[in-house]
Formats: structure tokens, C-alpha cells, sequence
């Protein structure tokens, strides 16, 4: 005598879900031996338990639904199996050609070199301008290399220690065919300095893992630095904020007997007063920074005057070279960071 089956028990005993089983009842193939005319509900015999574990297997190698039907009456059951694995067999043999053409995409463009060409004296220039933002004794690669990144018609590079930022751009000869994006350990730059003295044009070369200055018949190369760059856009000024112009000289002159901070004083003029508290004089805010980066930027940056840009007193302090407002092919800026203010005596 026959057992009869719930639609659960048999979804259990043959590990396919009661929604799939009812989906098989109505495409026919694995109909109920009864079903209750008042509440719909599917009753299975207990042969069918071999049917439903079946289209179980079928199922999970994606046999099509007509051909479980056929398997199932044993219409050439055996035949229909041998075919489908032969399809099976087509589709992965498909699947290794395509998933082979995109490792050799993946590779193609992973060696792809992107090439831009400088003027050399625009680059040492550059380079100079923002040499001293980096941390040669950092831990962490990336603050003791030069980010190299293209944006338009320039190539930009970027030092930063994390208390200070130097950016400088250079006009470019030739822009590449993709943005460059990549960061070289500066001691690379400071090595090159002599092969870019003897040509007028450069040409940097980026590829998958390195970067090569190539002048003519001589070239020099690099790995690239791992590590993610700080984001110094994010930092570079936007809102003019408050300008005011020095002579270089007399930067230097005014901190020659600073101490280990110095002050800068914006008066409500709109004057920027370095290193003395402008008693008498209504001040708007103070800011202050570190002596030593403040000369080692005025030293760096080009040019016999010095334009200082300030939005408040916990906002960097931009330092720009007077001729960066021309149209010279090759430009820098340095933002530095604001001290915790201390009292003014």
C-alpha cells in the first residue's frame, strides 16, 4: 500500500523547496497524485520520491525544464542526459576562451605606458619648489616620495609630510593618452638631476609598476612607491581668503631671530604683520606655524616675492610665488599647517 506525501514531506525528502515543486507541477513535470479540490492543497505518493529527487539533480545542473519531463517518461532519457552534458561540456569550454581574453585584456592594460614630455629645466624646477614638504625619515613610504599626476595640459607634483603640502605644475609638451596618477621616491628625482642636465626634453614614461625618465638615448628608472597618496586636493585653497605680499628678503630677515613658532597678525586692514603682535593695531585673527617650515617654503619657492593667503586661523596658510598669477609654464604653491594657537605675550 501506497504512502501519500504532503508537498512539505516531499520537499524534504527530495531537497527541492515547496515553491519549486509547485513551479514543476504547473510546467508538468512532477504533477501531485492528488490534490484536495476545496483547498488546493498537493499530495505526493511516496514513488515520486524518486522522481522529485531527479529533477533535484537535473535541477542543479540546469538541465532544461521540457527535457526533465522527457527524462522523467524515459523518452531517450539516457541520450538527453549525454546531450546536455555535451552542451554543458561547449559552455565551459566557451567560458575558459572568454575568461583567457580578459586576462590578456586585464594584462594588456595593466602594462599600458602612459608618456608625458616636459621640458627638463620646467621639471627640476618643479621638483625644487617642493622638494622639502617630504619626510625623508617617515615610516610610510608614500610621505617620502613625489606624487606624480597629470590634470589637463600640466603635469602636477606633490610633496607633503603631513604638517605641510607643496605643489607645483609644469607645462606639458606632450599629454599622455590616459591621466597619470603615481607616486616615486623623491631620492629617484634627486638621482635624475644629472641626466635632465644634459637634455632640453623628458620624457615620463609610466607603466604598470615603475616610472622611467627617458632623455634621448639615456634613461633612468624607478618602482613605484605603494601606498595610498594623502588627498591634497581636498586642502589646495580655493576662497582667496586674505593676500598679502613680502619680499623674499625680508621673510627671511624678519625670521632670522624667531623661535621654534612664529606668529602672523591679520589686522582688520587686511595687512598680514609677521612675527610681532601689531600692538595698537586692531587684529582680526592670529596664525600661527612653524618657523622652520615657513623658511625652508620662502627659500624653496621662487622669486623675489611671496604672496601669503590665509582664510582663518585654523585654515593652512598658502604661500605663493608673486609670478604664479603669469603665464610661466611651470608654477608652485605650499600650504602649511596652523600651529595650536598659544597665548601672544
Amino acid at each position: 500500500m501506497s504512502t501519500v506525501l504532503s508537498i512539505g514531506e516531499l520537499a524534504r525528502a527530495s531537497g527541492l523547496s515547496v515553491s519549486a515543486l509547485r513551479f514543476y507541477d504547473k510546467a508538468g513535470v512532477l504533477t501531485p497524485h492528488v490534490v484536495d479540490p476545496r483547498t488546493g492543497y498537493r499530495w505526493y505518493a511516496d514513488r515520486q520520491v524518486d522522481a522529485a529527487v531527479l529533477v533535484a539533480a537535473m535541477r542543479r545542473v540546469g538541465m532544461p525544464v521540457k527535457e526533465m519531463a522527457a527524462v522523467l517518461s524515459d523518452t531517450d532519457a539516457h541520450g538527453l542526459l549525454d546531450r546536455h552534458l555535451g552542451r554543458l561540456e561547449k559552455g565551459l569550454d566557451d567560458a575558459r576562451h572568454e575568461l583567457a581574453r580578459i586576462h590578456r585584456l586585464l594584462d594588456a592594460r595593466a602594462v599600458r605606458e602612459c608618456t608625458v614630455v616636459l621640458r627638463t629645466t620646467d621639471l627640476l624646477t618643479v621638483f625644487g619648489s617642493v622638494r622639502f614638504a617630504a619626510d625623508a625619515d617617515s615610516q610610510f613610504p608614500v610621505l617620502r616620495g613625489c606624487l606624480l599626476e597629470t590634470d589637463d595640459d600640466v603635469l602636477r607634483l606633490v610633496t607633503t609630510d603631513r604638517y605641510r603640502l607643496a605643489v607645483g605644475t609644469v607645462a606639458v609638451l606632450e599629454p599622455p593618452d590616459e591621466p597619470i596618477s603615481a607616486v616615486v621616491p623623491c631620492t629617484f628625482l634627486d638621482d635624475a638631476a644629472g641626466l635632465l642636465g644634459r637634455h632640453g626634453t623628458v620624457s615620463v614614461v609610466v607603466g604598470a609598476d615603475g616610472v622611467t625618465l627617458r632623455c634621448g638615448a639615456e634613461q633612468l628608472t624607478t618602482r613605484l612607491v605603494d601606498g595610498a597618496f594623502p588627498d591634497h586636493r581636498g586642502l589646495s585653497p580655493r576662497d582667496r581668503g586674505i593676500e598679502h605680499t613680502f619680499s623674499s628678503a625680508d621673510l627671511r630677515a624678519l625670521l632670522a631671530d624667531a623661535g621654534d613658532r612664529v606668529d602672523l597678525g591679520v589686522l582688520e586692514s587686511g595687512q598680514i604683520v609677521v612675527g610681532s603682535p601689531a600692538t595698537g593695531r586692531p587684529v582680526r585673527f592670529h596664525v600661527q606655524v612653524n618657523t622652520g617650515f615657513l623658511l625652508e617654503a620662502v627659500d624653496a619657492l621662487p622669486g623675489e616675492q611671496l604672496t601669503f593667503q590665509v582664510g582663518g586661523p585654523i585654515t593652512p596658510l598658502a604661500i605663493r610665488p608673486r609670478s604664479v598669477h603669469t603665464s610661466n609654464p611651470a608654477s608652485a604653491y605650499s600650504l602649511l599647517m596652523p600651529l595650536q594657537p598659544v597665548a601672544l605675550t
